[in-house]
């Protein structure tokens, strides 16, 4: 499925220059009216350049003025609520906000997918073969994105492990040798604490691996590979914040699918084996 440009529109503004600022804001305000004109006529009524209109297009992620035009057309004759698009309001009904999020989830989902590429994602399963231990790092909600990636990995027998103190994983980041590797987890790519243990790592001689939103941010500039996915923009009651939170749990899961597929049988047969034993420490038949 085709991503809402909209949605592409408002989670890229902050990242966007004044002047593309400028016709990001009057394309979300009159969406139809931007169809009908040609790119002369609408950098003529914003107050800009042609040439900053095709920038702005590029920046959002199409490839030009015509594809903008064409999306949001399309979504212009669709069936879509213009509401969905909104935050949560007040008083709003259990089914609204179950579909506004349902919404937001979806498209969160399929931009991801279409920012991975296979090259990252099997390079991600080189480094988990060829590392000893994997350090895994992410505060507020990306600390769970760490728990989940950590849980994961350990199942199949990989020696992972996610700190919540950055003091202690400095420590640890410190005296690694270079066959281990900091995954860093941050939504903005902004989190300070993230970005000083990856140059901890890096001074240190680890590989660092980055995951973080698409768009331009310290940590994917910073990291030895950077794997983005999509999310939300900010918002006042952070329904932004959960939608990034599902991005970056379904980026974890098509990592360790990526890397399972490669190792199907060994695996599954580890994976079953953790079971058994955890079955049986758990129902009284353990000693």
């Amino acid at each position: 499925m085709d991503t809402s440009v909209i949605l592409q529109i408002q989670e890229r503004m902050n990242d966007l220059s004044r002047s593309e600022k400028k016709i990001g804001a009057y394309v979300l305000e009159h969406p139809a009216d931007a169809v009908n004109h040609s790119t002369n006529e609408l950098a003529q009524m914003i107050g800009v350049s042609p040439a900053t209109i095709v920038r702005f297009c590029r920046s959002i992620g199409l490839s030009g003025f015509s594809q903008l035009k064409v999306r949001l057309y399309a979504e212009s004759m669709g069936v879509m609520d213009q509401s969905l698009y909104t935050d949560i309001e007040p008083e709003e009904q259990t089914g609204e906000i179950a579909e506004k999020l349902a919404f937001r989830f979806q498209q969160s989902i399929a931009q991801t997918k279409e920012l991975m590429d296979s090259p990252s994602m099997n390079s991600f399963s080189d480094l988990i073969d060829q590392k000893r231990v994997i350090y895994v790092y992410g505060l507020g909600a990306s600390r769970v994105v760490a728990e989940d990636l950590a849980h994961k990995f350990s199942r199949i027998g990989k020696a992972v492990m996610s700190y919540s103190d950055h003091h202690l994983l400095a420590s640890a980041l410190i005296n690694a040798d270079p066959d281990c590797m900091l995954v860093a987890i941050s939504n903005s790519g902004e989190t300070d604490e993230v970005i000083k243990m990856v140059r901890i790592a890096r001074q240190n001689g680890l590989y660092t691996v980055g995951i973080s939103h698409n768009g331009t941010n310290q940590l994917s500039e910073q990291v030895d590979l950077s794997i983005r996915h999509g999310g939300g923009e900010p918002v006042l009651l952070r329904s932004a914040a959960t939608t990034s939170l599902i991005a970056q749990l379904f980026t974890v899961d098509v990592l360790y699918y990526v890397y399972v597929c490669r190792h199907y049988e060994s695996a599954l047969k580890k994976i079953g084996a953790s079971r058994i034993i955890i079955q049986k420490m758990f129902s009284g038949n353990g000693e």
